[in-house]
Protein backbone atom coordinates (compact mmCIF):
# COMPACT_ATOMS: atom_id res chain seq x y z
CA UNK A 1 0.00 0.00 0.00
CA UNK A 2 2.90 2.28 0.88
CA UNK A 3 4.56 1.62 -2.47
CA UNK A 4 1.35 2.14 -4.46
CA UNK A 5 0.55 5.47 -2.76
CA UNK A 6 4.08 6.76 -3.34
CA UNK A 7 3.90 5.69 -6.97
CA UNK A 8 0.54 7.40 -7.34
CA UNK A 9 1.90 10.63 -5.87
CA UNK A 10 4.92 10.55 -8.17
CA UNK A 11 2.77 9.86 -11.24
CA UNK A 12 0.42 12.74 -10.35
CA UNK A 13 3.42 15.06 -10.02
CA UNK A 14 4.75 13.80 -13.36
CA UNK A 15 1.43 14.47 -15.10
CA UNK A 16 1.39 17.94 -13.52
CA UNK A 17 4.88 18.51 -14.91
CA UNK A 18 3.81 17.57 -18.44
CA UNK A 19 0.85 19.93 -18.14
CA UNK A 20 3.00 22.76 -16.77
CA UNK A 21 5.38 22.43 -19.73
CA UNK A 22 2.76 24.12 -21.89
CA UNK A 23 2.59 27.28 -19.76
CA UNK A 24 5.79 28.77 -21.16
CA UNK A 25 4.55 28.46 -24.71
CA UNK A 26 0.97 29.72 -24.36
CA UNK A 27 1.71 32.53 -21.90
CA UNK A 28 4.60 33.84 -23.98
CA UNK A 29 2.48 33.78 -27.13
CA UNK A 30 -0.41 35.54 -25.38
CA UNK A 31 1.79 38.27 -23.89
CA UNK A 32 3.04 39.23 -27.32
CA UNK A 33 -0.30 40.99 -27.81
CA UNK A 34 -1.32 42.01 -24.27
CA UNK A 35 0.39 43.41 -21.19
CA UNK A 36 0.93 41.51 -17.93
CA UNK A 37 -2.07 43.05 -16.14
CA UNK A 38 -4.56 42.16 -18.87
CA UNK A 39 -3.04 38.73 -19.35
CA UNK A 40 -3.12 37.81 -15.65
CA UNK A 41 -6.70 38.97 -15.17
CA UNK A 42 -8.14 36.76 -17.93
CA UNK A 43 -5.71 33.87 -17.35
CA UNK A 44 -6.81 33.47 -13.74
CA UNK A 45 -10.45 34.28 -14.50
CA UNK A 46 -10.46 31.18 -16.72
CA UNK A 47 -8.50 29.28 -14.06
CA UNK A 48 -11.01 30.21 -11.37
CA UNK A 49 -13.89 29.12 -13.61
CA UNK A 50 -12.32 25.76 -14.47
CA UNK A 51 -11.31 25.01 -10.88
CA UNK A 52 -14.66 26.04 -9.41
CA UNK A 53 -16.64 23.92 -11.89
CA UNK A 54 -14.45 20.92 -11.08
CA UNK A 55 -14.78 21.60 -7.34
CA UNK A 56 -18.58 21.98 -7.56
CA UNK A 57 -19.42 19.03 -9.81
CA UNK A 58 -16.72 16.45 -9.06
CA UNK A 59 -15.90 16.76 -5.35
CA UNK A 60 -17.68 16.52 -2.01
CA UNK A 61 -17.59 20.35 -1.75
CA UNK A 62 -16.35 20.66 1.80
CA UNK A 63 -17.41 24.08 3.12
CA UNK A 64 -14.74 26.53 4.15
CA UNK A 65 -16.63 27.26 7.39
CA UNK A 66 -15.96 23.67 8.48
CA UNK A 67 -12.22 24.31 8.52
CA UNK A 68 -10.34 25.22 11.68
CA UNK A 69 -8.94 28.72 12.20
CA UNK A 70 -5.47 27.36 11.54
CA UNK A 71 -6.53 25.84 8.21
CA UNK A 72 -8.25 29.06 7.15
CA UNK A 73 -5.10 31.00 8.01
CA UNK A 74 -3.00 28.55 5.98
CA UNK A 75 -5.34 29.05 3.00
CA UNK A 76 -4.84 32.81 3.23
CA UNK A 77 -1.07 32.40 3.44
CA UNK A 78 -1.10 30.09 0.39
CA UNK A 79 -3.20 32.60 -1.54
CA UNK A 80 -0.86 35.51 -0.71
CA UNK A 81 2.23 33.43 -1.49
CA UNK A 82 0.76 32.38 -4.84
CA UNK A 83 -0.01 35.98 -5.81
CA UNK A 84 3.65 36.85 -5.27
CA UNK A 85 5.06 33.71 -6.92
CA UNK A 86 2.88 33.68 -10.04
CA UNK A 87 3.13 37.43 -10.59
CA UNK A 88 6.91 37.06 -10.46
CA UNK A 89 6.78 34.00 -12.74
CA UNK A 90 4.85 35.70 -15.54
CA UNK A 91 6.85 38.89 -15.10
CA UNK A 92 10.04 36.88 -15.67
CA UNK A 93 8.55 35.35 -18.84
CA UNK A 94 7.47 38.80 -20.03
CA UNK A 95 10.89 40.34 -19.38
CA UNK A 96 13.14 37.44 -20.29
CA UNK A 97 15.81 37.89 -22.90
CA UNK A 98 17.67 34.72 -21.93
CA UNK A 99 15.24 31.82 -21.34
CA UNK A 100 18.08 29.50 -20.27
CA UNK A 101 18.90 31.68 -17.26
CA UNK A 102 15.27 32.16 -16.20
CA UNK A 103 14.48 28.47 -16.61
CA UNK A 104 17.56 27.54 -14.60
CA UNK A 105 16.67 29.90 -11.73
CA UNK A 106 12.97 28.88 -11.71
CA UNK A 107 14.09 25.28 -11.28
CA UNK A 108 15.82 26.12 -7.99
CA UNK A 109 12.48 25.84 -6.14
CA UNK A 110 13.32 22.34 -4.77
CA UNK A 111 16.26 23.87 -2.89
CA UNK A 112 13.92 26.28 -1.10
CA UNK A 113 11.40 23.51 -0.40
CA UNK A 114 14.06 21.22 1.04
CA UNK A 115 15.47 24.05 3.17
CA UNK A 116 12.05 25.13 4.49
CA UNK A 117 11.04 21.53 5.21
CA UNK A 118 14.34 20.82 6.98
CA UNK A 119 14.34 23.97 9.15
CA UNK A 120 10.66 24.48 9.95
CA UNK A 121 9.06 21.05 9.56
CA UNK A 122 12.05 19.00 10.78
CA UNK A 123 11.91 16.77 7.71
CA UNK A 124 14.94 14.47 7.54
CA UNK A 125 16.18 12.67 4.43
CA UNK A 126 18.02 9.34 4.36
CA UNK A 127 21.22 8.82 2.40
CA UNK A 128 19.54 7.49 -0.75
CA UNK A 129 17.12 10.42 -0.89
CA UNK A 130 19.99 12.90 -0.44
CA UNK A 131 21.90 11.25 -3.30
CA UNK A 132 18.72 11.42 -5.41
CA UNK A 133 18.33 15.13 -4.65
CA UNK A 134 21.91 15.83 -5.73
CA UNK A 135 21.52 13.74 -8.91
CA UNK A 136 18.21 15.43 -9.81
CA UNK A 137 19.53 18.95 -9.31
CA UNK A 138 22.62 18.01 -11.33
CA UNK A 139 20.30 16.94 -14.14
CA UNK A 140 18.45 20.27 -13.93
CA UNK A 141 21.75 22.13 -14.27
CA UNK A 142 22.82 20.00 -17.24
CA UNK A 143 19.54 20.24 -19.11
CA UNK A 144 19.53 24.03 -18.73
CA UNK A 145 23.24 24.40 -19.46
CA UNK A 146 24.19 27.31 -21.63
CA UNK A 147 27.47 29.15 -22.04
CA UNK A 148 25.76 32.32 -20.90
CA UNK A 149 25.12 30.72 -17.49
CA UNK A 150 28.75 31.50 -16.74
CA UNK A 151 27.95 35.18 -17.15
CA UNK A 152 27.20 36.21 -13.57
CA UNK A 153 25.67 39.48 -14.73
CA UNK A 154 22.80 37.49 -16.26
CA UNK A 155 21.70 36.45 -12.78
CA UNK A 156 20.95 39.99 -11.56
CA UNK A 157 18.63 41.10 -14.34
CA UNK A 158 14.98 41.91 -13.45
CA UNK A 159 13.84 38.72 -15.19
CA UNK A 160 16.29 36.58 -13.20
CA UNK A 161 15.38 38.20 -9.88
CA UNK A 162 11.68 37.64 -10.66
CA UNK A 163 12.41 33.97 -11.41
CA UNK A 164 14.14 33.57 -8.04
CA UNK A 165 11.22 35.24 -6.25
CA UNK A 166 8.91 32.77 -7.98
CA UNK A 167 11.06 29.80 -6.93
CA UNK A 168 11.08 30.93 -3.29
CA UNK A 169 7.37 31.63 -2.88
CA UNK A 170 6.31 28.64 -4.98
CA UNK A 171 8.25 26.53 -2.50
CA UNK A 172 6.54 28.28 0.42
CA UNK A 173 3.11 27.55 -1.09
CA UNK A 174 3.82 23.84 -1.52
CA UNK A 175 5.22 23.44 1.99
CA UNK A 176 2.17 25.21 3.46
CA UNK A 177 -0.20 23.06 1.38
CA UNK A 178 1.61 19.87 2.38
CA UNK A 179 1.33 20.79 6.08
CA UNK A 180 -2.50 20.92 5.89
CA UNK A 181 -3.29 18.65 2.93
CA UNK A 182 -5.05 16.12 5.18
CA UNK A 183 -7.50 18.70 6.50
CA UNK A 184 -7.88 21.02 3.50
CA UNK A 185 -9.06 19.36 0.24
CA UNK A 186 -6.64 19.95 -2.61
CA UNK A 187 -9.49 21.23 -4.81
CA UNK A 188 -10.34 23.86 -2.19
CA UNK A 189 -6.71 25.00 -2.24
CA UNK A 190 -6.80 25.39 -6.04
CA UNK A 191 -10.05 27.40 -5.93
CA UNK A 192 -8.65 29.62 -3.16
CA UNK A 193 -5.41 30.07 -5.08
CA UNK A 194 -7.21 31.05 -8.29
CA UNK A 195 -9.47 33.45 -6.37
CA UNK A 196 -6.52 35.25 -4.80
CA UNK A 197 -4.71 35.49 -8.13
CA UNK A 198 -7.78 36.76 -9.99
CA UNK A 199 -8.42 39.42 -7.32
CA UNK A 200 -4.74 40.32 -7.27
CA UNK A 201 -4.63 41.00 -11.00
CA UNK A 202 -8.00 42.80 -10.84
CA UNK A 203 -6.49 45.18 -8.28
CA UNK A 204 -3.41 45.51 -10.46
CA UNK A 205 -5.56 46.65 -13.40
CA UNK A 206 -7.34 49.16 -11.16
CA UNK A 207 -4.02 50.42 -9.84
CA UNK A 208 -2.65 51.18 -13.32
CA UNK A 209 -6.02 52.61 -14.46
CA UNK A 210 -6.10 50.51 -17.58
CA UNK A 211 -9.00 48.72 -19.24
CA UNK A 212 -7.94 45.17 -20.23
CA UNK A 213 -7.80 44.55 -23.97
CA UNK A 214 -7.28 41.35 -25.96
CA UNK A 215 -6.76 40.13 -29.49
CA UNK A 216 -8.34 37.03 -30.98
CA UNK A 217 -5.03 35.19 -30.77
CA UNK A 218 -4.40 36.13 -27.14
CA UNK A 219 -7.90 34.96 -26.17
CA UNK A 220 -7.20 31.59 -27.79
CA UNK A 221 -3.79 31.17 -26.13
CA UNK A 222 -5.06 32.23 -22.71
CA UNK A 223 -8.13 29.98 -22.81
CA UNK A 224 -6.04 26.93 -23.75
CA UNK A 225 -3.01 27.70 -21.59
CA UNK A 226 -5.09 28.27 -18.47
CA UNK A 227 -6.47 24.74 -18.81
CA UNK A 228 -3.00 23.17 -18.84
CA UNK A 229 -1.40 25.33 -16.15
CA UNK A 230 -3.58 26.79 -13.38
CA UNK A 231 -6.23 24.09 -13.75
CA UNK A 232 -4.75 20.69 -14.66
CA UNK A 233 -1.19 21.41 -13.57
CA UNK A 234 -2.06 22.94 -10.20
CA UNK A 235 -4.84 20.44 -9.45
CA UNK A 236 -2.51 17.50 -10.10
CA UNK A 237 0.33 19.13 -8.13
CA UNK A 238 -1.70 19.63 -4.97
CA UNK A 239 -3.27 16.18 -5.38
CA UNK A 240 0.22 14.65 -5.40
CA UNK A 241 0.92 16.21 -1.99
CA UNK A 242 -1.52 13.75 -0.43
CA UNK A 243 0.93 10.95 -1.16
CA UNK A 244 4.46 12.43 -1.27
CA UNK A 245 6.36 15.26 0.41
CA UNK A 246 6.51 18.70 -1.19
CA UNK A 247 10.23 18.21 -1.86
CA UNK A 248 9.55 15.18 -4.07
CA UNK A 249 6.74 16.96 -5.93
CA UNK A 250 8.93 19.97 -6.73
CA UNK A 251 11.88 17.82 -7.75
CA UNK A 252 9.70 15.89 -10.18
CA UNK A 253 8.32 19.18 -11.50
CA UNK A 254 11.84 20.31 -12.38
CA UNK A 255 11.80 17.66 -15.10
CA UNK A 256 9.55 19.96 -17.16
CA UNK A 257 12.69 21.08 -18.98
CA UNK A 258 13.15 17.48 -20.11
CA UNK A 259 9.62 17.39 -21.56
CA UNK A 260 10.21 20.71 -23.30
CA UNK A 261 13.28 19.15 -24.93
CA UNK A 262 11.19 16.11 -26.00
CA UNK A 263 8.47 18.38 -27.37
CA UNK A 264 10.99 20.38 -29.35
CA UNK A 265 12.26 17.12 -30.90
CA UNK A 266 8.80 15.73 -31.71
CA UNK A 267 7.14 18.87 -33.04
CA UNK A 268 10.03 21.08 -34.17
CA UNK A 269 12.56 18.42 -35.24
CA UNK A 270 15.18 19.89 -32.92
CA UNK A 271 17.61 17.28 -31.64
CA UNK A 272 18.66 17.60 -27.97
CA UNK A 273 22.35 18.08 -27.36
CA UNK A 274 24.50 15.81 -25.19
CA UNK A 275 24.00 17.94 -22.08
CA UNK A 276 20.21 17.76 -22.43
CA UNK A 277 20.21 13.99 -22.92
CA UNK A 278 22.52 13.45 -19.96
CA UNK A 279 20.49 15.87 -17.84
CA UNK A 280 17.28 13.99 -18.65
CA UNK A 281 18.86 10.70 -17.60
CA UNK A 282 20.09 12.28 -14.34
CA UNK A 283 16.63 13.67 -13.57
CA UNK A 284 14.90 10.32 -14.11
CA UNK A 285 17.53 8.47 -12.06
CA UNK A 286 17.43 11.09 -9.28
CA UNK A 287 13.63 11.02 -8.99
CA UNK A 288 13.72 7.21 -8.78
CA UNK A 289 16.32 7.35 -5.97
CA UNK A 290 14.33 9.97 -4.03
CA UNK A 291 11.09 8.02 -4.30
CA UNK A 292 12.71 4.74 -3.23
CA UNK A 293 14.52 6.47 -0.38
CA UNK A 294 11.32 8.14 0.82
CA UNK A 295 9.44 4.83 0.75
CA UNK A 296 12.16 3.05 2.69
CA UNK A 297 12.36 5.80 5.30
CA UNK A 298 8.62 5.83 5.99
CA UNK A 299 8.32 2.05 6.01
CA UNK A 300 10.91 1.74 8.82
Amino acid sequence: MQYSSKLKGSLLALLATISFSNIYIFSKLAMKDVNLASFGLLWFAFALLYNYLYYYFFTDRKKINSLSKKSKFILILIGCSEVISMSAFFLSIKLTENPAIVSFLANTSPIFVIFIGFVFLRIRYNFMAVIGIVVTLSGVVLINYNKTVSDLGSFVTPASIAALVFALFYGVSLVLARSEIKTIPSTMITVCRSSFLFLGFALYNLFIFEVPHYTADSLLYISIGSIFGPFLGVTLTFASLKFVDASITTLICTSRSFFIVIGAFLFMDLLPDNYQLLGGIFIILGIALITIGDIRQKSN
